[in-house]
C-alpha cells in the first residue's frame, strides 16, 4: 500500500499533469511527482511505436554528433531526398520540420483569415496555436457513432460556415479511425473550387496500409490549396528528437517555407530521419505487429467492460461505463501503479468517460490489464 503523503502527491501530480493533457504526455513529470525513473513507467499516454526506434538508429546519431559544430544543413537535403524517393513526390514538395507541431504553429501565423473551420475532436495543438495566432476558428463536431470521422453528410453544416480555411486529422484524433479516401477527394476538390485551405493532419498515417499513405502523396500534386502534415517520431519512435514534415505543391510551399524557423532541424535529426527511411523490413514489421497487438488488446480492453471503437493507427479510444469511474480518476488510479494513460476528456467533442491507451506489446498489455482492473472497480 502506498502510504498517504505519496497518494496525495501522486493526487496533486494529477492535477499538474492529468487536468489538462499535454500533447504526447509527460513522461518525465510523472516520473518526478511518482518519484519513480522513467525507465520503470510504462507510458501509454503518448502513441509511439511499440517496437522502440529502428535498429542501427543509435550509431547514425552518433556519427552525426561529430558535426553538431557546424550550423545544419538548412535546406535539409538529404533529408527531403529520402522523402521524395519514399514518397515519389519532388523535394520541392516537401518542407522538415522540428516536429509536426511546430509546421502547425507556422500554418497558423500565415493562415492569416477570419473563418477557420475544425472538424471535432482534433489535435489540441490546431486549436491552442491558432488561439496563439489570433485566428477566429469553429469546430464542427463528428459522430462518434461514425468513429468521428466526417463524412459528406457534414458537408453542408461545414459550408454553412462559410469557412476560408478546414483542418482535419485522419486517421481521426482520438479515435484512430481512416476517413475514407472518396470523402478526402471530394473535400479536397470542393475546397479548391471554394479557394478554401485545407489542412490534413496524417500524423499516424504511416501505420495505416499502401492505399491511405498514397493519397497525400498524389493529391498534393492537384491540389494548391491543400496542406498535409505527417510526422516521422510517432511511428520510428523517436519522438525525442522531433522530426516531422508538410507535404504541399510545389508553389504553395514557396509561399509558406519562408515563415519557418532557420535551421529548424538539427543535424542529428536529419540524420536520423534518413536512417529511419531507409528501414524497410522494421516498417513492415511494425504494420504487422501494431495490427496484432491492436486487436489483441481492443479484445482484452472489452473483456474488462470498456467499450473500444475500431482503429488503423497505433491507439485505442475506449468509453468507460458512464456508471463507473472517470477516464481522470482511472488515469490516477494507473499512474500510481507505473501505467500511464490519457484522460481524452480534452479533446473537443469527448468527455469525463473517454479514456485512449497507445497499442503495446502483448507484455505489456498483461501490465495495462493489472492496473486498468483495479482502477476500473
Amino acid at each position: 500500500m502506498l502510504d498517504k503523503d505519496l497518494e496525495e502527491k501522486q493526487e496533486k501530480a494529477l492535477a499538474v499533469f492529468g487536468g489538462d493533457a499535454v500533447h504526447g504526455g509527460d513522461v518525465w513529470g510523472w516520473s518526478r511527482h511518482l518519484e519513480r525513473p522513467v525507465s520503470e513507467l510504462l507510458d501509454l499516454s503518448a502513441s509511439l511505436n511499440p517496437l522502440g526506434p529502428p535498429p542501427g538508429l543509435d550509431q547514425a546519431v552518433a556519427e552525426a554528433m561529430k558535426l553538431v559544430c557546424h550550423y545544419p544543413d538548412r535546406m535539409a537535403y538529404e533529408l527531403r531526398e529520402a522523402l521524395s524517393a519514399k514518397l515519389g513526390v519532388a523535394a520541392s514538395c516537401i518542407l522538415p520540420g522540428n516536429g509536426s507541431t511546430a509546421l502547425i504553429r507556422m500554418i497558423a501565423r500565415a493562415l492569416d483569415l477570419s473563418n477557420i473551420a475544425l472538424f471535432a475532436p482534433a489535435f489540441g495543438e490546431m486549436g491552442r496555436s491558432l488561439a496563439v495566432a489570433g485566428r477566429h476558428f469553429h469546430y464542427l463536431h463528428t459522430y462518434e457513432s461514425q468513429g468521428f470521422a466526417p463524412n459528406e453528410e457534414l458537408l453542408d453544416k461545414l459550408w454553412e460556415l462559410d469557412p476560408m480555411a478546414v483542418i482535419m486529422c485522419n486517421p481521426t484524433t482520438p479515435a484512430g479511425t481512416l476517413v475514407s479516401r472518396e470523402f478526402l477527394d471530394l473535400l479536397a476538390a470542393k475546397c479548391e473550387q471554394r479557394r478554401i485551405w485545407l489542412v490534413v493532419d496524417e500524423a499516424f498515417i504511416d501505420f495505416t496500409g499502401d492505399e491511405a499513405r498514397s493519397w497525400a502523396p498524389n493529391a498534393v500534386g492537384e491540389h494548391k490549396r491543400l496542406l498535409v502534415l505527417r510526422s516521422l517520431t510517432k511511428f520510428y519512435c523517436i519522438a525525442g528528437l522531433r522530426l516531422g514534415y508538410a507535404l504541399a505543391h510545389a508553389e504553395t510551399l514557396a509561399d509558406f517555407a519562408p515563415l519557418g524557423q532557420p535551421w529548424s532541424v538539427n543535424t542529428p535529426a536529419q540524420a536520423a530521419g534518413v536512417h529511419c527511411l531507409g528501414q524497410e523490413d522494421y516498417e513492415a514489421n511494425t504494420r504487422q505487429a501494431v495490427e496484432r497487438w491492436r486487436v489483441e488488446q481492443a479484445a482484452m480492453l472489452d473483456g474488462l467492460g470498456l467499450e473500444t471503437l475500431p482503429s488503423a493507427a497505433n491507439y485505442i479510444l475506449c468509453r468507460l461505463p458512464s456508471a463507473g469511474p472517470t477516464a481522470a480518476q482511472v488515469a490516477a488510479s494507473c499512474a500510481r501503479q507505473g501505467v500511464l494513460v490519457r484522460d481524452a476528456a480534452s479533446f473537443v467533442g469527448c468527455n469525463e468517460h473517454h479514456l485512449r491507451v497507445a497499442v503495446c506489446t502483448s507484455e505489456e498489455q498483461e501490465r495495462l490489464r493489472a492496473a486498468l482492473a483495479p482502477a476500473l472497480a
